[in-house]
């Protein structure tokens, strides 16, 4: 969908091709096209009036009903629902009355003034053509408050003899005041000189083309400029130019060109690109060619549990350690989590020695800075001869790929769940600290409440990975020393939903997927979040809240002092019955 900003340039270019096409009756012709693809006209009449005050009035739509709404509509200060009318120049050279079935919007209508103020302008410079003693009087009236359009005459010097606002905004007033030098400020300058002089000479109009023009900033902009040269006795005396400003449509022009050659989210080449870069290949006759197939381990578990935000920010590390590995080679994103590196020239030594510093520095990157790791399958593929198209290469180095996630499955070596956790206590160890503490007092606990087997080997994983849904919240919390404000405390809770998800897509943590959702739920329903009250949270989850709880209190929270023992088992004997379970609180102020 086009930008309110582009749509506003196509209407420019209606306007400019807008012009006088040898009758009233074509002129009228002219307008009905435009008005009812632009704007879906019905009904549409124009009156022109002569140098006498005398009309002639063209109709369109109304059938055998010659209606007199234009005279019904001249005075009036409103305009009905479904009608346009407007006066067309001042003094009036005629009225424009346009007719649909439904009202014209706000934008149309401020369209249409524009739209009427060029149809006015036409009729001007009509007038002006059979009254030539009055062009220039005439021309400074209407052309200085002329919208979007730049307009200004020159001599053959370059000397500017008339402009208007709207051209002082494009190139400056210094521009303007030193004569001559507007003109050698457009690109290419030869180029343009070439079709300057020729209409000096020929008195021909130079047609709506697209130039640049070096602004006083020294910025370069685009312009659709029109040159028409106005003749006095078969010779030209001066040319009047016209400028519009379409820097805006060529930026976004810019932006599409890129769009369907780059990928959007990560920077690198697209899919699209990557087919027409083998066939470019193959039509050189370039070999060898080595391709390097690499795929996103683990994508689809981090977006359906952390979220998509999540999952593309890995996408985006992803193409950055490509960039790193393959400085200046061509790499691409093919699909959702594949992306490919094309090495012309390279056998499949250099390309198995670059496969395997991918890995490597995939590795370092894990080490040192990634909450989430990158976990990467790689396969190399090489075309040697002309036979064999560079696309046999990528099938082949597809399919090692595949083989090597294969392995990789094969050796469970990516839990989702296990890997996150890992990343999380490397990169957190207080985090992890914790977790030992409270898996130590909840198997305490655990064991005096008189836990089955099974039941304890969950309650010491739960006790272990209760908090992996924190690698979901921001660093800035996760490292904060002081006291959390109440919108981070809101961000904080949504760690029991996210590690839910995360024990749900992982096969070691499933069985406590429910336990880590319910831990900081409480025994009167007031937790979160799930408002769970008594028996219905899990057994598990209540006894961690109180491992959990006494933990954080006598080795502190951020900001707030240690509190000891003894003020820390008053807490929880106040928080029997409300916060926690009773019975359980009662065993563990026993054990302890």
């Amino acid at each position: 969908m086009m930008s309110p900003g582009a749509l506003e340039l196509a209407f420019l270019y209606e306007i400019s091709s807008l012009a006088w096409p040898g009758s009233e009756a074509d002129l009228f012709d002219e307008v009905i096209e435009k008005t009812i693809r632009l704007f879906g006209v019905q009904r549409a009449a124009l009156v022109l009036y002569d140098d006498t005050g005398q009309s002639t009035r063209y109709t369109w739509g109304f059938g055998r009903n010659k209606a007199s709404v234009l005279k019904e509509q001249s005075g009036q200060n409103r305009n009905p629902q479904g009608v346009y009318f407007k006066e067309l120049g001042c003094p009036p050279l005629g009225s424009l009355y346009l007719e649909k079935s439904e009202d014209f919007p706000e934008n149309e209508r401020r369209l249409l003034d524009v739209f009427s103020g060029r149809l006015a302008n036409i009729l001007q410079l009509h007038i002006w053509e059979r009254k030539n003693k009055k062009l220039r009087e005439r021309f400074q009236l209407v052309f200085e408050n002329m919208p979007m359009v730049g307009v200004l005459s020159f001599n053959q010097e370059g000397r500017i003899i008339h402009y208007n606002r709207e051209v002082q905004k494009i190139l400056g007033r210094a521009a303007l005041l030193n004569d001559g030098y507007w003109l050698t400020q457009i690109r290419p300058a030869a180029e343009f000189q070439k079709l300057l002089t020729w209409t000096w000479e020929t008195g021909q109009v130079i047609e709506a083309g697209e130039w640049q023009i070096q602004t006083p900033e020294g910025d370069l902009r685009w312009v659709l400029l029109t040159l028409v040269p106005v003749k006095q006795d078969e010779k030209v005396e001066e040319t009047f130019c016209m400028i519009i400003d379409i820097t805006g449509r060529k930026q976004v022009e810019e932006e599409l060109r890129r769009l369907s050659i780059f990928d959007s989210l990560t920077g690198l080449y697209n899919r699209n690109h990557f087919e027409q870069r083998i066939r470019q290949l193959d039509e050189e006759g370039v070999r060898p060619v080595s391709v390097i197939v690499c795929d996103v381990d683990g994508l689809k578990p981090v977006n359906d549990c952390l979220g998509h935000k999540h999952g593309d920010e890995l996408l985006q590390k992803v193409a950055a350690l490509i960039r790193e590995v393959f400085p200046g080679e061509e790499a691409f994103r093919v699909g959702g989590d594949e992306f490919v590196v094309i090495l012309p020239a390279r056998d499949r030594e250099a390309a198995q020695k670059a496969c395997s510093s991918l890995i490597e520095t995939q590795e370092k990157f894990n080490r040192g800075h990634s909450i989430i790791p990158l976990n990467i399958s790689a396969g190399v593929g090489v075309t040697e001869t002309p036979r064999r198209s560079v696309y046999d290469a990528y099938r082949q180095a597809d399919d090692e790929m595949y083989r090597d996630k294969l392995q990789h499955c094969a050796a469970d070596r990516y839990d989702v769940g296990r890997s996150l956790l890992t990343a999380l206590f490397r990169n957190y160890p207080h985090i992890e600290r914790h977790a030992r503490r409270v898996k130590e007092l909840a198997w305490r606990l655990g064991k005096a409440a008189g836990l089955p087997p099974e039941e304890m080997d969950n309650l010491i994983l739960l006790a272990e990975v209760h908090d992996i849904g924190k690698v979901g919240l921001p660093a800035h919390i996760l490292r904060k020393n002081k006291p959390l404000t109440k919108d981070e405390e809101e961000e904080v809770k949504r760690h029991c939903e996210l590690g839910y998800r995360i024990a749900r897509c992982s096969p070691a943590l499933n069985q406590v997927a429910e336990p880590i959702l319910q831990h900081h739920e409480r025994w009167d329903g007031q937790g979160y979040p799930q408002g769970l009250k008594g028996e219905e949270i899990h057994l598990s989850s209540r006894i961690l809240a109180i491992a959990n709880a006494y933990e954080a209190m006598t080795a502190g929270r951020p900001g707030q002092k240690v509190t000891s023992p003894e003020e820390a088992m008053t807490e929880l004997r106040q928080g029997a019955g409300t916060r926690f379970d009773p019975h359980l609180v009662e065993i563990f102020l026993k054990m302890l």
